[in-house]
């Protein structure tokens, strides 16, 4: 038995535990959008996805919840099921839907190699490519939004996606 919980305390030291620091630091949140797409992280203010994270809080929402026969004074802030959707990266440390929630983890495509404004402006097709081969997505397709707009939510109501994607697209 000492040997299995060893074994299994190594497997996860050697392979769980870095590809949790890594995943996590390819996330460079939405402050470092918000430096250069100022009027789109304004639009994002107003809308749902941005106070997602807060809607888990006590007392927050309790219409909804109730409705959902969820208890309305419950902290749901620290329940895997509710975060995964309700934060960037299933990390309470960036909450809300976030930029990279919908455009990918930024820190490859956030470089200032390809975010670079002059570069852009000099020659917008060349940085748009790199964005992309570095992961860039530009606009999320209906199964990316239907990880979290399904029937598994609690609040689920039916999910028009050309409707709702009118709702919070952006310009570039």
């Amino acid at each position: 038995m000492r040997k299995l919980i060893l074994y299994a305390t190594l497997a996860l030291a050697l392979f769980g535990l870095p590809f949790i620091a890594y995943t996590a630091e390819e996330y460079v949140g939405d402050k470092k959008c918000k430096a250069c797409h100022i009027k789109i992280h304004k639009k994002w203010l107003t809308l749902g996805h941005s106070t997602a994270f807060e809607s888990l809080k006590p007392g927050v929402k309790p219409e909804v919840k109730k409705k959902a026969n969820l208890d309305p004074q419950k902290d749901y802030t620290a329940d895997a099921s509710c975060i995964e959707c309700h934060t960037t990266g299933n990390d309470v440390t960036r909450p809300g839907v976030q930029c990279e929630a919908c455009h990918a983890p930024g820190k490859g495509y956030t470089q200032p190699t390809i975010m670079n404004k002059k570069k852009w402006k000099a020659d917008p097709d060349k940085q748009r490519k790199l964005a992309l081969e570095a992961g860039l997505v530009i606009a999320p397709d209906e199964a990316k939004c239907r990880t979290c707009h399904n029937e598994k939510s609690p609040t689920f109501k039916p999910f028009d996606f050309k409707a709702r994607y009118e709702e919070i697209k952006h310009k570039k």
